[in-house]
């Protein structure tokens, strides 16, 4: 009966520490692949130009970028703020209706 229950108590504990995980990686995760929580603005800016329209910019501190998401598969605007020497502190992916994924998420 003992064996059991320990059996049972262990199975909880990695079972919490897997979720634990997931939470831990879900916190540092952007939604968008090659950036970062952390990242510098230099860093992220140049990875997301690759693949994005970069709409507006307030240097050092954050920007939009209009392209599509492969976390949502469609077209998004995505928020990119940073702090100072911290990095990127925030990414904001919003709809972006206004954009079509066969013109290739770019404007007319």
């Amino acid at each position: 009966m003992n064996t059991t229950r320990n059996g049972l108590y262990g199975t909880a504990l990695v079972w919490a520490a897997i979720g634990l995980a997931g939470c831990a990686n879900s916190m540092t995760s952007t939604g968008v692949p090659g950036v970062k929580m952390g990242d510098s603005y230099e860093q992220v800016l140049a990875v997301v130009s690759r693949d994005n329209t970069v709409t507006r910019k307030i240097d050092g501190q954050g920007f939009r970028a209009e392209g599509y998401s492969q976390t949502f598969k469609d077209c998004r605007s995505t928020y990119f703020i940073f702090q100072g020497a911290d990095g990127l502190q925030m990414v904001s992916h919003e709809p972006a209706p206004h954009l079509s994924v066969s013109q290739n998420c770019r404007q007319p």
